[in-house]
């Protein structure tokens, strides 16, 4: 089975668990897909956030990643991170539709929670 069906797989598992209201199956297996160590960077579509971190240094830098490649997160404070480098850097409504995509599809408090301080930085 290839990473893609896998992929694909899960998503509909967690629509499904989304449907039904049922965020603590939708937690575990997000928290299960970022425990995962399994994964290996040649088997992904992206680039891993550890390593944007280690790439930019400006704005030009940012911006030539989002334009070529998806952002991969391993840990949830990992997305807070990218959305506040988005906001640094002057990204703001790349951070909002981010987010604005993420939301319909987790409903995590945490997130919003930090999602929310961060634009009223």
């Amino acid at each position: 089975m290839s990473l893609r069906n896998i992929h694909s797989d899960l998503k509909l598992i967690l629509e499904e668990a989304i449907k039904q209201k049922d965020y603590q199956k939708v937690l575990a297996i997000i928290n299960k897909l970022f425990s995962s160590s399994e994964i290996l960077s040649e088997e992904v579509d992206g680039i891993f956030f550890k390593d944007v971190k280690h790439i930019v240094k400006s704005k030009t830098d940012l911006e030539n990643i989002l334009l070529s490649t998806r952002v991969l997160f391993e840990e949830k404070q990992e997305l807070l991170e990218f959305f506040d480098m988005l906001l640094k850097y002057g990204f703001k409504e790349n951070a909002i539709s981010y987010f604005e995509e993420l939301i319909t599809h987790i409903n995590d408090l945490e997130l919003i929670d930090g999602f929310n301080s961060l634009l009223t930085k």
